[in-house]
């Protein structure tokens, strides 16, 4: 390491199909290395450069990937592409490796650091497991925002993240407003890879509903909802945190660890749209609609506790702290 200060690099790729939140929470991550003084590099596919930042390094072939993970004095991946005998490469390549993780489904691989959300038990090859709510990595704006009056939680959220790619988000508007929801309690977020949000904020306009695209301040919005309506993934943290019970859309496989842990933790519901044919969804949606309508006319009081003891923002400097005082392998 001929530095004094810490090199971490970050492989964390973002497109419409793989979505943003890799990017998002490893974003997270990278703001609290460069808090205890270490230049961070991402490092991002060329075929995921539309959702690429200003100062990322873009590489084609997999070999130039590995000659700059083998220089990093930390290296961290969190990208479903890589299966067991990648990882492994990679930690022979770099063996102070950080591997971010949802569901322990790709076997035993070798990694210096695990991190994972959910309560979930490694095998021994992983040597520093760090795993439950207490590191979920959450940005600062959460645990700065999330202590707020409960008078000021009005709304309904809805929001189905950085690019809703079963393009849901329209379909449950329309049925809100067919329902008879009152338009003034909706708030509609949108993520800025959202490929219909011109329609939607269309469609908001002429029915008077507050629609809001590209935010960065999610926090905000969510401390003025009494209930939300959201994909699953990252953001069940981010509501958790600000103690908005939800009714989860599981879009993905990889999305049914969380729920179910969560689910049994009371706060929140879901359902399930990955085996849903698109000509069978939008009898899910109302489905979904009747029930949330129904819960929103109850009582939330307990369910907003509940959802606030799971998470409490502080993730990232706790991954951080581990990392920096476990001893650095020197090759």
């Amino acid at each position: 390491m001929g530095s004094t200060q810490l090199n971490v690099i970050i492989r964390a790729d973002a497109s419409v199909q793989i979505g943003m939140g890799h990017r998002v929470r490893s974003d997270v991550l990278a703001h609290e290395f460069r808090q205890q003084g270490a230049v961070v590099t991402f490092v991002v596919h060329a075929s995921c450069s539309a959702f690429a930042k200003a100062g990322d390094v873009l590489f084609d072939h997999e070999s130039e990937w590995l000659d700059l993970a083998s220089r990093a004095d930390i290296l961290v991946v969190d990208h479903y592409g890589y299966d067991v005998s990648a990882i492994n490469e990679l930690f022979e390549f770099n063996p102070n490796l950080l591997v971010l993780d949802d569901n322990n489904n790709r076997g035993d691989f070798n990694c210096r650091w695990l991190l994972n959300p959910l309560s979930l038990r490694y095998s021994e090859t992983v040597q520093f497991p760090l795993t439950g709510g207490q590191y979920a990595l959450l940005r600062p704006q959460f645990s700065k925002c999330r202590i707020v009056n409960p008078i000021g939680r009005q709304k309904l959220l809805l929001t189905f993240g950085g690019t809703d790619p079963l393009e849901l988000t329209l379909p449950f508007i329309k049925s809100l407003f067919k329902k008879g929801f009152p338009t003034d309690f909706l708030l509609i977020m949108v993520g800025s890879g959202v490929q219909d949000a011109k329609e939607i904020q269309d469609y908001c306009r002429q029915h008077h509903m507050e629609c809001q695209i590209g935010v960065n301040q999610v926090s905000e919005l969510m401390a003025r909802s009494r209930y939300a309506i959201s994909a699953a993934g990252g953001t069940l943290f981010e509501l958790a945190c600000m103690g908005v019970p939800t009714h989860f859309i599981q879009v993905a496989e990889n999305q049914k660890n969380a729920l179910d842990e969560h689910a049994l933790l009371g706060w929140c519901s879901a359902t399930n749209f990955v085996d849903c044919l698109p000509n069978e969804r939008q009898v899910l949606i109302d489905q979904v609609v009747d029930d949330v309508i129904r819960t929103w006319q109850s009582d939330l009081a307990e369910c907003i506790q509940l959802a606030e003891r799971c998470i409490d923002g502080q993730g990232a400097q706790r991954v951080v702290e581990a990392v920096l005082a476990s001893r650095l392998i020197k090759e």
